[in-house]
């Protein structure tokens, strides 16, 4: 197996349509890889639009990951990553180790399977 990372800058406004369909473009040529896609959050409809779009690349399994911390106004402040194809029991490691970190940034974090489970 392989592991993809695809962390575009997002300084387009199609930057999600774009980067959508690069996974889904990559995912129809080597559908056993792994797939880690980072993308910030501005607005919770455009993170779940997005977490749509690639789905439609017909990954079975689909694990989102989100972080948001306080930041000063026009800054960053939210961001999440998809995985596709996670290695076994990774959402377990990944929930032990948001415990630890989200205290210390006091950190809002959301774990859930889009798509699948483990």
């Amino acid at each position: 197996r392989g592991l993809v990372l695809i962390d575009p800058p997002f300084e387009a406004p199609d930057e999600f349509q774009t980067a959508a369909r690069a996974v889904r473009e990559a995912y129809r040529k080597f559908a056993t890889g792994i797939y880690l896609i980072w993308y910030p959050i501005k607005s919770d409809a455009t993170g779940n639009a997005f977490a749509g779009e690639v789905l439609a690349s017909g990954a079975t399994k689909v694990l989102r990951i989100e972080i948001a911390i306080a930041a000063p106004e026009g800054k960053l402040g939210r961001a999440g990553v998809l995985l596709l194809n996670p290695p076994y029991q990774f959402d377990q490691e990944m929930r032990e180790a948001l415990d630890v970190v989200a205290p210390k940034l006091k950190a809002k974090t959301r774990m859930d399977w889009v798509a699948g489970a483990p």
